[in-house]
């Protein structure tokens, strides 16, 4: 396991398109950062809510770590490099385990670089703008620490994606399908029920200001029951499928 772990690191960490996705969710955090605290007025850049806007764009991390997790497998398929992959370790679930593990801590890192950005840029706009800042302990924590969290189970998420539907371009679409539309229609129309989506509660998780979505320690347990989920269909999928 720990050989195989090292292999799926080394993966994502030489990967262009791994480093691709981590450098424009960092500049779309900053930017989103940038928009909310240049688009209000003062008065309402010192509101709570308005700087928790500004502060969340760790949110956006969660979203592409999902992706990075994805292409972890359905690139493996693409390039066909699924083949040697098995003939050095055969066991399929040490592998699929190994891809989880390593997309769980490149969820982290996405989670912690768009935080980290979010909260640099915000809070420089608060210094620059004379607006004193206004969130609260809780609060600051949930940003920061939060789309870590959720970034960290989506990415976990994406691989039992990949691994359930392996073609890529068909992976990415009905990922960019869901989180578009399915995942924003249903919370638009009925939060009620959309608020219990995995997207909704990754967005719980990373302290997005709605009070439509649950509170962080629910979304987390219903994320954790949506990851779950996926993971156990997708190791049935590996376990019964040929390569």
């Amino acid at each position: 396991m720990s050989g195989q772990l090292r292999s799926e690191l080394l993966k994502l960490r030489t990967t262009r398109t791994i480093a691709l996705l981590l450098a424009a969710a960092a500049a779309l955090a900053a930017f989103g950062a940038c928009v909310e605290g240049l688009s209000r007025t003062v008065i309402e850049l010192g509101g709570e809510n308005s700087q928790r806007t500004m502060l969340s764009g760790g949110t956006v991390g969660v979203f592409f770590a999902t992706l990075a997790g994805l292409l972890a497998v359905t690139s493996e398929f693409r390039y066909g490099t699924i083949r040697p992959t098995l003939l050095f370790e055969p066991r399929r679930r040490v592998v699929l385990a190994a891809k989880v593990v390593a997309a769980a801590l490149t969820g982290v890192v996405f989670g912690a670089v768009c935080s980290a950005l979010s909260f640099a840029t915000g809070l420089a706009l608060l210094s620059v703008r004379g607006a004193d800042l206004a969130v609260t302990g809780p609060h600051a924590a949930a940003l920061a620490l939060g789309p870590m969290v959720a970034a960290a189970l989506s990415a976990v998420l994406g691989v039992a994606i990949g691994a359930l539907i392996r073609n890529q371009a068909g992976a990415i679409v009905a990922l960019a399908a869901y989180a578009f539309v399915v995942d924003a229609a249903l919370f638009g129309a009925v939060p009620a029920a959309g608020r219990f989506l995995p997207g909704k509660a990754g967005d719980a998780i990373a302290g997005r200001a709605d009070e439509s979505l649950l509170a962080p320690g629910l979304a987390a347990a219903v994320l954790l029951a949506w990851t779950l989920a996926f993971a156990v269909a997708a190791t049935v999928r590996n376990d019964r499928s040929d390569v």
